[in-house]
């Protein structure tokens, strides 16, 4: 154990005191800490800070587009199969409704 984190049984206040005060300067080294983090530019600014140097304003509207477009071709498989799945379920309550139930004595 560190003597921050020992217990303080048996100590005088002086000792508890400095403990305190250690305790208390840790605290305001990491919420400045903590400060100087939140000042700083995110990871998705400097990412795309970094990408506004390399790649041109076109190529990214053509990236986005894409991705768009590929979200939409995801869609269309979807309505496809749902609309399948409908289809199927009308077939088979349409069957059920055909069939005529018979009572043999």
């Amino acid at each position: 154990m560190t003597d921050s984190t020992r217990p303080t049984r048996g100590r005088g206040a002086a000792a508890e005191a400095a403990t305190r005060l250690s305790r208390d300067e840790r605290l305001a080294e990491l919420e400045a800490r903590l400060a100087r983090l939140e000042r700083a530019p995110s990871l998705r600014a400097r990412g795309r800070s970094m990408m506004d140097k390399v790649m041109p304003p076109e190529a990214s509207e053509h990236f986005r587009n894409a991705g768009r477009e590929q979200l939409l071709g995801v869609r269309s498989i979807v309505d496809f199969w749902i609309q399948r799945l409908d289809e199927a379920d009308s077939r088979a309550a349409g069957r059920s409704r055909d069939r005529e139930t018979i009572e043999i004595e």
